[in-house]
């Protein structure tokens, strides 16, 4: 259920991102929120891999931000807030099927940003179909 929840403000960032390349504060906010709200209703992911999933991807795209550029604010506080609600495992797993294709399409457009919440998004709904199939949804 925690999964369904996150679809709605996933896809609201991947359209905007792609559009206007801007991720609204409501998506990151709302993705975080429902995670806050499961941390006390489910009993997985633990406590200690969420905040594992909050600090560990937010601290290194800000760094990767602040040397390359290339990543935004949004794109960060939506990893950030993504990790925090699913748990570091299972942003292991978005982030590969988000960064495989993301590196495709920058290598297929010649583009050195790419629009991350997209991506993310694509990684998602294949984490949430793999829950679906494997009947955890």
């Amino acid at each position: 259920m925690l999964v369904l929840l996150c679809a709605v403000p996933l896809l609201w960032a991947a359209a905007t991102d792609y559009q206007k390349r801007i991720i609204p504060d409501w998506t990151w906010i709302s993705v975080f929120l429902i995670g806050l709200v499961s941390t006390f209703l489910l009993p997985a992911p633990a406590l200690y891999e969420r905040i594992a999933g909050l600090l560990l991807p937010g601290i290194c795209l800000l760094l990767l931000a602040m040397k390359y550029g290339g990543v935004g604010g949004g794109d960060i506080k939506l990893t950030a807030a993504a990790g925090f609600c699913f748990g570091l495992n299972a942003l292991a797993f978005i982030l590969f099927f988000a960064l495989v294709p993301a590196c495709i399409y920058a290598v297929a457009t010649r583009q050195k940003s790419v629009p991350l919440a997209v991506f993310l998004c694509i990684g998602f709904f294949v984490y949430a179909g793999v829950l679906l199939i494997a009947g955890l949804i």
